[in-house]
């Protein structure tokens, strides 16, 4: 296991930068996202203002979770409990995941909660044939989205829509056809069963395959989904388990320091959360996604 704070000759120190975000600062960062799929930034001059003028340097739209809440217009809070957290690529069961995500800590906690980082490029190369085989076919995830989160979702991807309020059954449909391998029916609730297929391993630099989707992530703000490969069999749990064993070998952790900056590939790098120790209040961490 590595601890990315003591991994400093991959960490973009503010310290000797004069503590200001610079275009060369931007531009190391860039080749540090290119080559190693996410980048740190420590000791820079913070706020949510800054934050923000990072992320737009990656980003052409930016992209939401229709289940947290805003700190400013183009970022949003961190709030999942305070149990560990499964390796995942954000927004993962969605049709439109963000290629680039960025997270700031604004307060950081005094003890747990580290971020875990995966590069799912190194977990597609230790996979077996047998492995590699299975997960080279789409799966289908299945899951119940309750009204109010369905409708915020399609109100910040309908390039038409500002207002949940506003969103019906046919633009769901509208932007269902965008992208094929989803289906979607309201239910006497008004909650929406949603199936989408997509490809666990996503293709990135160079033509390399990453295992990289939310099929070991969280479902604290939503109902845990169901997986199906594509001769209708279920992902077990006993499956999962053999991944994220896999997976941890190749997992690194992020002990915060106030005011850091991390920016991570979301088409090649996994991330998660270990466990909350103390009080959570202590820990007020902000996410930006988007796509570049």
């Amino acid at each position: 296991m590595k601890n990315l704070s003591f991994m400093n000759d991959q960490t973009i120190d503010g310290q000797l930068h004069n503590k200001h975000i610079t275009p060369e600062v931007i531009l190391q960062a860039k080749k540090q996202l290119h080559s190693q799929g996410w980048a740190l930034l420590r000791d820079f001059e913070h706020n949510l203002t800054s934050f923000a003028q990072l992320f737009n340097n990656f980003c052409n739209k930016l992209t939401f979770d229709p289940a947290r809440d805003f700190s400013n217009n183009m970022s949003q809070k961190v709030d999942a409990g305070t149990s560990a957290i499964g390796l995942h690529i954000e927004n993962g069961n969605t049709p439109f995941p963000p290629d680039v995500i960025a997270f700031y800590s604004q307060k950081s906690a005094q003890q747990g909660s580290q971020t875990t980082l995966c590069d799912g490029q190194q977990i597609f190369n230790a996979m077996t044939p047998e492995l590699k085989a299975l997960f080279n076919e789409p799966i289908t995830v299945e899951r119940t989205l309750p009204e109010v989160l369905w409708k915020r979702y399609i109100a910040s991807e309908h390039p038409l829509l500002d207002n949940p309020e506003q969103v019906t059954i046919e633009h769901v449909k509208q932007m269902m056809s965008q992208i094929p391998g989803q289906t979607a029916s309201l239910n006497e609730q008004g909650e929406l069963n949603y199936k989408l297929e997509f490809s666990p391993l996503i293709k990135g630099n160079e033509g390399k395959l990453a295992f990289a989707n939310a099929i070991l992530g969280p479902s604290f703000n939503y109902q845990k989904p169901r997986y199906f490969f594509k001769n209708g069999d279920e992902l077990t749990d006993q499956l999962k388990q053999e991944i994220a064993t896999l997976a941890e070998k190749f997992t690194i952790e992020h002990s915060w320091k106030n005011g850091d900056m991390i920016l991570i590939d979301n088409t090649r790098i996994m991330h998660g959360r270990r466990e909350i120790a103390g009080n959570p209040e202590e820990r007020k961490l902000i996410i930006a996604m988007g796509i570049s």
